[in-house]
């Protein structure tokens, strides 16, 4: 019996998922909330106990899996669960160490690792390698309604296993990899990472524990990438395959957007999810699978029915006037422009509602003026109080503060959710979007206008 501290995280969840499919007998606990991943448990028949209790751990358990939430290693833990687990002597693991456990058990574990990206990204890869027919694992960070959950689950003969490299705390350090895949190098989360240097670092040493002779696609347009990772690494011999619009890469689009790998033309690549970034993001895909010796015309192909994962720019509905309802993960200045960019590709002639709710005081602080740059691409916005983490519980920043860097637009701030859902209720008529951002819980706002 392996027991999850926290199961719902989607993390956690997408691996309980995984390590039952590999013949593991999985239960766990968590909050009495109700979160996405309830749904995706229910139906993989993994019990979950609520709420927490020391009364809930079974006697006959290998190991715990604990989430960051509730255990860090050096502190001293609340969670009762966490507290019977270590006052019997039972072996914990994070879910960093136990997903490092389970790569070593492919043949090889595909990591996509980035500042932005991540999830649509590993999704989109495990969709491609799904119809090519190689059947893999993937463990992905949100819900993908094409996989009915957030995991893809093989069978005993799947090679490969796709996962979301995460470079907070360090994390992707514990994986075992057959390739990877770095997408961008964007500083955040300070509260961890507590200056840039560390931040790149980090990302220098997941190359490093990279096996030379497996493939590293990264960002070839990405300025930190190129000034602070590849000049830092250590074996400059490294075969790695650069993608991106500039011509000069591995892998690139023509003006037509056909895909030009090493100067030879390939299909266009046609997709259904909008937006820049994730051309960039099928572009990282193709320059692994190349590397793989997929057929690279076949894998073009294939994309263009992936359908994109929830919260990320998750199409919801429309009103009964017509205003369309989208929702967003974002919560770094950067997805925030890549969001509304996407929109305004997507949705040229209609305006732009962005509600946002701040992640973090941490990163609200560090990066106040970028938020307000990105978030004044937008026609309306109105902002949220900063929803804390549960690893950082107060700070001294507020969502006000953001204003300042927002410049001349229209822009409003609530401490109470109910007045805005009023104020949303008087946006009327097919000439307006309504997009609600952030990791928190904004996605709630707009779940009765549709």
């Amino acid at each position: 019996m392996i027991y999850f501290v926290g199961i719902k995280g989607v993390g956690m969840t997408a691996l309980a998922q995984v390590m039952k499919a590999k013949g593991l007998e999985i239960m766990g606990s968590d909050v009495e909330d109700v979160f996405m991943t309830d749904e995706v448990l229910s139906k993989s028949n993994i019990e979950v106990l609520s709420p927490f209790s020391s009364h809930n751990i079974p006697q006959d358990i290998e190991y715990a899996v604990v989430s960051g939430a509730y255990y860090v290693e050096g502190k001293t833990p609340t969670n009762p669960e966490v507290v019977e687990i270590l006052n019997r002597g039972i072996q914990v693991l994070t879910y960093s160490q136990a997903l490092g456990n389970i790569s070593k058990e492919f043949d090889s574990t595909l990591a996509v690792a980035g500042s932005h990206g991540k999830t649509t990204t590993s999704a989109l890869l495990t969709y491609t390698l799904q119809e090519l027919g190689l059947n893999p694992f993937g463990v992905i960070g949100s819900v993908v309604p094409q996989f009915s959950g957030n995991a893809r689950i093989g069978d005993s003969n799947s090679k490969y296993l796709v996962v979301e490299a995460d470079e907070y705390q360090n994390h992707f350090l514990d994986l075992s990899m057959g390739g990877l895949i770095i997408l961008n190098v964007d500083y955040d989360h300070p509260d961890f990472f507590e200056s840039q240097d560390k931040y790149y670092q980090a990302f220098i040493n997941v190359i490093d524990k990279l096996p030379v002779d497996k493939p590293l696609v990264v960002n070839g347009d990405d300025e930190n990438i190129a000034k602070y990772i590849l000049p830092n690494i250590q074996n400059q011999s490294r075969n790695i395959i650069k993608f991106g619009f500039n011509s000069n890469n591995d892998i690139s689009l023509d003006d037509a957007y056909s895909v030009v790998i090493n100067g030879n033309k390939y299909n266009k690549l046609n997709l259904s999810i909008a937006g820049k970034h994730n051309r960039l993001n099928a572009l990282a895909c193709l320059g692994l699978l190349h590397s793989l010796d997929f057929d690279i015309n076949t894998s073009i192909d294939t994309m263009t029915g992936f359908r994109g994962t929830q919260r990320r720019l998750e199409y919801k509905g429309q009103t009964q006037t017509g205003v369309i309802i989208i929702d967003d993960y974002a919560h770094h200045p950067t997805e925030i422009l890549a969001g509304i960019q996407a929109l305004r590709e997507q949705y040229p002639e209609k305006e732009i509602h962005c509600i946002f709710q701040p992640h973090t005081f941490s990163r609200t602080e560090i990066l106040l003026k970028e938020f307000g740059k990105a978030l004044s691409q937008a026609d309306y916005i109105y902002l949220l109080p900063i929803y804390a983490s549960a690893r950082e519980g107060l700070g001294l920043v507020k969502s006000d503060n953001i204003m300042e860097y927002i410049g001349n637009k229209n822009t409003r701030l609530y401490i109470n959710s109910d007045n805005l859902k009023q104020d949303l209720s008087q946006i009327q008529g097919d000439s307006n979007i309504i997009i609600t951002m952030g990791a928190g819980d904004v996605w709630k706002i707009t779940q009765n206008m549709i």
